[in-house]
């Protein structure tokens, strides 16, 4: 039930966002000044969050990667070429109880990935609440797919494991999740160890996705980057859906850390 409520609970926070621009602290908006567009910026404070989508274009490179590493990190990891798709969101959040910087708690819920089995999204074309993650864990390595624990308390500062997920869109399948962290953000990059097969289709073949979330801690606020890119192998006419999936994710795993932060969860 309390994974149902994150549509809600995103329109409330946007609602009450959108009221409050005019307090923004000064360092916040020179942060978003220093890579965001006059334009860019006025968006984010009245919506509280920035879409890009590309599909199949050239130059398909992250504009939205806050100026801080983890964030530029992450936005730098693809050497393939420009991928055929990229989505990219950007997050302002501000917190309920805000003033001190956390990292080590943005840590905390981002290695939490078993939190994220059960995790629920609205599905627009279903009209109904549908299950992202039927199972989302660690494993000891892809040969076995033992489970193991998450690494919550882990200390280092960048570290990979292997990760077993199954959706509704890929089935089950394993990724490669990097975890990194420093004084100002902290967050994961994960990319498919297996082929993903969307229906009969294989759709993205290994190495060929990666996602990742960089939480960078203001203060008062949170900024949250994320990024997806692909290189799709199935018909054009499924395209849209595939896309759609993935925006779907990018939201639904946005609601689920932003919902672990303010709960203020100890896995």
């Amino acid at each position: 039930m309390r994974h149902c409520l994150v549509p809600l609970i995103l329109s409330i926070a946007c609602s009450l966002f959108a009221q409050d621009i005019g307090n923004v602290p000064e360092s916040v908006l020179s942060t978003l000044d220093s890579f965001l567009s006059a334009e860019q910026r006025i968006e984010l404070l009245k919506r509280g969050y920035l879409f890009r989508s590309v599909y199949n274009k050239e130059h398909a490179a992250p504009r939205l990667a806050p100026l801080f590493a983890v964030p530029q990190t992450f936005a730098e990891n693809w050497n393939k070429g420009d991928p055929i798709f990229l989505l990219e969101a950007l997050y302002l959040h501000k917190k309920t109880q805000g003033g001190v910087k956390d990292v080590e708690k943005i840590s905390r819920i981002i290695h939490s990935v078993s939190k994220l089995e059960g995790l629920q999204y609205y599905s627009s074309s279903r009209k109904k609440m549908r299950t992202l993650y039927e199972a989302s864990y660690i494993i000891e390595d892809p040969k076995t797919e033992q489970r193991i624990a998450d690494p919550v308390d882990n200390p280092a500062a960048d570290f990979s494991v292997y990760v077993l997920q199954k959706d509704l869109t890929f089935g089950k399948n394993i990724y490669r999740c990097r975890f990194c962290s420093d004084a100002d953000s902290a967050g994961f990059i994960s990319t498919n160890v297996d082929a993903l097969k969307y229906s009969i289709f294989k759709a993205v073949e290994p190495e060929k996705l990666e996602t990742s979330v960089a939480v960078t801690d203001l203060g008062d606020y949170l900024l949250v980057h994320i990024l997806t890119r692909a290189d799709f192998t199935v018909p054009s006419v499924f395209h849209e859906r595939v896309q759609n999936s993935f925006k779907t994710r990018e939201e639904a795993v946005y609601g689920w850390f932003i919902r672990q932060y303010e709960e203020d969860v100890t896995p």
